[in-house]
């Protein structure tokens, strides 16, 4: 204590000195303070008496405003720090980064004069010289200024000491500082000082931090909540508290107090519990919820994650899942034949409903191309199309993969379930190709849900409605399949409803060079072929052969065609298949590839009564395979029913019968 009283009796000395501007003895004061008492000097601040410079009220809170989070989170600290102290006549005050005091607290009922640390007030030295905040301020440091060491007489009788308040960019976005009476100097009160800054500004970053990620979580359209091990719910956003239907103190609580589902909370809670977009049924305690959970355990492995997507989203995504979209319209329907007009005309009136529609016709005569186009030509065109192709799932997985499954159905079935495709096209469309390839149990649930609008999932115990617009579409013929036992007499009728009848391509031959043209431009484009047209000789061929592929096997000759074509504007008949050529019955000859060997026997194939033999069907002997796939027919061919080329001769790619010996296959 002495040796305090001493030192501020120097300093004392040397304070006089350099106001009356005598020189200064250096040893005897810090050069922290003389630097500070130039400065003071400089900016004329006087000496006997600080000036007081205050912000307006309003001014005031528009800066408390601003620094609200600084305030929120030192008024704490500031509290503890000031306790101990609140009956030694001292002072505990923030300062933000320009020393302008945002808080104080002090003991306002002592006759004690109250010095620069009134909120409002500017601490700075250019208002209140020498003083621990102002030059704590311009030094970048802590700094106590005890006694003779303020500039301003007025300010003597008291000791400071103030720690700047750093953010996470090193930067000072205010100051801490305590006031006691000169007599209570401590030297640890400086450490005391840059601990308490150094806890707000670590509370300021975590502060920031939540802050942030409460951002991110709100920016997200689905439901968010940041679970404890044990499920007690450590923050969520405003998404998933409207879906679960909680209160605002709802964050306090546990999940398990909100879901009561027992095998979803079993899920959430396992230790190794994870999994992603696995559909849920919630019960909770206003009623239930359908929606997507994913569950994310974070990296300390002491939390999780929890996410919520509506179902509404769920079945905006359908097209992603079950990789399904349709694309087509009306308008990509090519023909002008009057079969063609008529289906058109009828498929336009099937979209105006939501009518069951059934769409029969042969294969590669464009069922699939109507079903897109009754669905984009209706009021559900954005809502989701999801296609399923009966005849392709697995016998033993049809149910589950139309219907959807819940926990523990079968063997390998997900923790969650799974919803069915028709779940997934709720409010859009479902299209069931093949429909006549469906297995007899199946049926029975198709029909049920037809009727009642219901869907039970595999192993279930809840029914869910859903609202589907079916297409189904079949090359079969029903009433045959119904009289074999093999369909469902009643779910056909459930779906003949509304019936299309798509022509084959030899119905409406008048649209086969429209369509020809429409592949060939297609093809040529994407190809990068500059293939213009077709030759008359190879147009007519293409009208007058029978097309038993139909439309599929139109688009897949002129695409060959197109690949063949070589540096020429037309397509000519050297680059017909084999095929077409033969129902015209071009006679020519051909030679076997030396290198195939042996003794074989070459025959044409030619039509019979509109369709091709049956390779092998020849009198008196066994059937045998249709053609030999792998190798082409190298020979030029002389083609007399047809244009000839200027080289007199035609190339055409041989598709023969070929065998060797006693039946055997090469």
């Amino acid at each position: 204590m002495e040796e305090h009283i001493e030192r501020n009796k120097r300093v004392l000395e040397q304070w006089e000195r350099f106001h009356r501007q005598e020189p200064v003895d250096e040893s005897a004061v810090r050069p922290l303070i003389l630097r500070s008492w130039k400065r003071c000097r400089l900016q004329g601040v006087r000496p006997d008496n600080a000036s007081k410079v205050s912000l307006s009220p309003a001014a005031l809170e528009k800066l408390l405003d601003r620094n609200a989070d600084l305030v929120a989170v030192a008024k704490s600290i500031m509290e503890k720090l000031y306790n101990p102290i609140s009956t030694s006549r001292s002072f505990i005050s923030l300062s933000d980064a320009q020393g302008i005091v945002l808080h104080a607290l002090w003991d306002n009922t002592g006759s004690y004069p109250i010095p620069h640390l009134a909120p409002g007030n500017l601490a700075a030295e250019s208002a209140s010289g020498t003083n621990a905040i102002g030059t704590c301020l311009v030094e970048h440091t802590p700094v106590e200024t005890l006694a003779s060491e303020h500039y301003c007489r007025s300010f003597h009788g008291w000791f400071c000491s103030a720690a700047p308040i750093r953010d996470s960019r090193n930067a000072i976005v205010g100051v801490l500082n305590v006031t006691l009476p000169s007599a209570l100097y401590h030297h640890h009160t400086r450490g005391m000082m840059e601990a308490a800054a150094h806890a707000i500004a670590e509370q300021l970053r975590l502060r920031l931090l939540l802050q942030e990620q409460k951002a991110i979580i709100e920016m997200l359209d689905e439901g968010v909540v940041v679970l404890e091990g044990d499920g007690t719910i450590r923050t969520l956003n405003n998404k998933a508290q409207a879906m679960l239907d909680l209160p605002p103190d709802a964050v306090h609580g546990n999940i398990q107090d909100i879901i009561f589902s027992s095998d979803i909370i079993r899920a959430i809670l396992s230790e190794s519990g994870q999994f992603s977009d696995q559909e849920a049924f919630l019960q909770l305690k206003g009623g239930s919820l359908n929606c997507m959970l994913s569950l994310t355990r974070l990296e300390s492995g002491k939390g999780r994650v929890l996410t919520l997507r509506e179902t509404k989203r769920i079945k905006e995504s359908a097209v992603r899942v079950t990789g399904a979209k349709a694309v087509y319209t009306f308008d990509h329907i090519v023909g002008n034949a009057p079969a063609t007009q008529e289906v058109v005309r009828m498929a336009r009136m099937a979209a105006q409903s939501d009518v069951t529609t059934l769409i029969l016709g042969e294969s590669g005569t464009g069922k699939e191309l109507f079903a897109q186009s009754i669905h984009n030509g209706g009021r559900r065109a954005n809502a989701p199309f999801v296609v399923v192709n009966c005849g392709a799932l697995p016998r033993n997985l049809v149910q589950s993969e139309l219907f959807g499954y819940d926990e523990g159905s079968f063997t390998g079935a997900s923790r969650l379930g799974k919803p069915g495709k028709f779940e997934l096209a709720d409010n859009g469309t479902i299209f069931l190709d093949e429909i006549g390839e469906m297995p007899l149990e199946a049926q029975v649930s198709l029909l049920r849900l037809l009727q009642n609008g219901e869907v039970t999932r595999v192993g279930g115990k809840h029914t869910r409605l859903v609202n589907v617009r079916v297409l189904a579409a079949t090359n079969r013929n029903l009433e045959n399949a119904i009289r074999q036992n093999a369909f469902r007499e009643d779910l056909y009728y459930r779906l003949n409803v509304f019936t299309l009848v798509l022509p084959p391509l030899r119905s409406r031959m008048s649209d086969i060079e429209l369509l020809a043209e429409h592949f060939l431009l297609k093809f040529a484009g994407s190809l990068g072929k500059d293939v213009r047209g077709f030759t008359p000789g190879a147009l007519a061929l293409l009208r007058r052969y029978q097309w038993p592929g139909n439309i599929r096997e139109l688009e897949n000759v002129i695409e060959r065609m197109v690949h063949m074509s070589q540096g020429v504007p037309s397509i000519d008949i050297d680059v017909l298949p084999a095929n077409i050529l033969n129902h015209e019955g071009i006679p020519g000859a051909c030679r076997v590839p030396p290198s195939l060997g042996g003794s074989f026997r070459i025959r044409r194939r030619r039509p019979s009564s509109g369709r091709f033999r049956r390779p092998g069907a020849t009198s008196g002997r066994p059937r045998r395979p249709s053609a030999f796939p792998g190798a082409a027919c190298t020979s030029r061919c002389a083609v007399s029913a047809c244009r000839r080329t200027s080289a007199g001769r035609v190339r055409e790619e041989g598709r023969w019968e070929i065998w060797r010996g006693r039946g055997n296959f090469l």
